[in-house]
């Protein structure tokens, strides 16, 4: 038998519970530019079959796709497939190898190349994609902050960014100044999505509250750039922002303390249906009408950005 140089291991990791839409269509030109290779569509039954197997083995949240056979240097051993699964914890398509024994008895999910004393996993081209999404949830958001006067926009400009926050958000922190220059040189409107779960401390919590009640008379960009702007670094920001927090709390009305802490429940449950639990996170919409409760576009996990990102490359 040739001598396989691969070592392998599965996967085990579980993530939450799917939503997702219309599945994509892969063109086999585009399928060959990710493996360099032949591609070769499976039949119905036997792609059926796999999936099965898969779903054993995989998160159980994520959802396969579609798998198709390519050729592999370890045949006729091993048989070599391309799996796309959606995760939903991370709203990407990810592009994953499988290999499978000549019998299909043995399954392996990941494998490692060894060149030398270099090791490295062996995975196609484009390792994820990110899906098109329904973002009928953002019409819900701003529902909230119309209904709770919650002052949520950042920048004015043509096109809408939304940006999921807190001021436990260190990498917002660090790039406020590049945040507000690019929403600038773009035209770019950007909404706060203020977020708090049960995972965080209460601080922060108490400080959005004070943040946006303050900024329904001050404005949002002018409460938030005093604290960022004017630190020196983020443990100066949250020091500072503690302090004020914390010394004009109380003097919030109690219908203005009780309304902006509703508001931010129902985003927070707003979010948890969607799958958002990371901060940052930024929203791309891309079609949006309010009108008939459309609107669609990608969901950026833990990324700050104005466009969305490239398919990833070969290292």
């Amino acid at each position: 038998m040739k001598k396989l140089s691969i070592s392998v291991f599965i996967l085990g990791s579980l993530f939450i519970l799917p939503s997702c839409n219309n599945e994509p269509q892969y063109s086999l030109s585009q399928l060959q530019e990710e493996v360099g290779d032949k591609v070769e569509p499976l039949k119905t039954e036997k792609e059926n079959q796999l999936k099965a197997i898969l779903k054993s083995v995989f998160p159980k949240d994520w959802k396969v796709l579609k798998v198709f056979k390519v050729s592999s240097a370890e045949e006729p051993y091993l048989k070599k497939y391309l799996v796309k699964v959606y995760s939903p914890y991370e709203h990407l398509i990810l592009n994953k190898f499988v290999w499978l024994t000549k019998d299909g008895k043995i399954l392996f999910s990941t494998a490692y190349q060894i060149e030398a004393n270099k090791v490295s996993v062996i995975v196609p081209k484009h390792s994820k994609e990110y899906p098109i999404e329904s973002l009928r949830w953002i019409l819900d958001i701003e529902r909230i902050a119309l209904e709770g006067n919650l002052p949520i926009t950042l920048t004015k400009g043509n096109k809408v960014i939304y940006l999921v926050w807190n001021p436990y958000c260190k990498k917002c922190f660090d790039r406020w100044k590049d945040i507000i220059s690019k929403a600038q040189q773009l035209n770019v409107s950007i909404k706060l999505i203020p977020y708090h779960n049960v995972y965080y401390p209460m601080d922060n919590l108490y400080m959005l509250i004070f943040l946006l009640w303050k900024a329904q008379n001050d404005g949002l960009f002018n409460v938030l750039n005093n604290y960022y702007s004017q630190s020196d670094n983020f443990e100066d920001f949250l020091s500072r922002l503690k302090k004020d927090t914390f010394t004009y709390i109380g003097k919030i009305p109690k219908n203005a303390f009780n309304s902006i802490g509703f508001s931010l429940k129902e985003i927070s449950q707003t979010l948890q249906v969607a799958k958002i639990y990371v901060v940052p996170t930024t929203v791309l919409v891309k079609r949006i009408n309010p009108t008939i409760g459309l609107a669609e576009g990608y969901v950026l996990v833990n990324e700050i950005t104005f466009k969305k990102p490239k398919l990833d490359k070969e290292n």
